[in-house]
């Protein structure tokens, strides 16, 4: 994965940009603020494709690990997806490196645990 377009999703979505891939086209969305960075990403467009989708399919194999651990009902227990010892800077749930101002969940757990419990929530209803 392009480490430049790694750094350039983080900084957007530090900016509140939010990006997307729709058919062959980059979709940078967010205040005008961020103009200059989603300009950018447009320059970069492939290589930041290429980093989206390569966080997708990470993101996707976190919601399978994930989903089985939530409860029908009670608490929820803190979601992991592998047992991890974790070490200063790591993911708790993954054991990866966090990314700079990540304090205990890389962005593809956080991305995963939300969608795990928006569909038990979802359900709930």
């Amino acid at each position: 994965m392009d480490d430049d377009a790694l750094t350039l999703l983080a900084e957007a979505r530090d900016a509140g940009l939010a990006v997307r891939v729709a058919g062959d086209r980059l979709v940078v969305r967010g205040p005008r603020t961020g103009e200059g960075l989603a300009k950018r990403l447009m320059a970069s467009g492939r290589e930041v494709a290429a980093a989206l989708a390569a966080e997708e399919a990470a993101i996707a194999w976190r919601v399978e690990a994930l989903r089985p651990q939530v409860p029908a009902q009670g608490p929820i227990p803190f979601l992991v997806v592998r047992e991890v010892d974790p070490a200063p800077g790591s993911c708790r749930s993954c054991g990866e490196p966090l990314q700079p101002g990540a304090r205990y969940r890389c962005f593809a757990c956080v991305r995963a645990a939300e969608t795990v419990l928006n569909a038990v929530r979802e359900e709930a209803t």
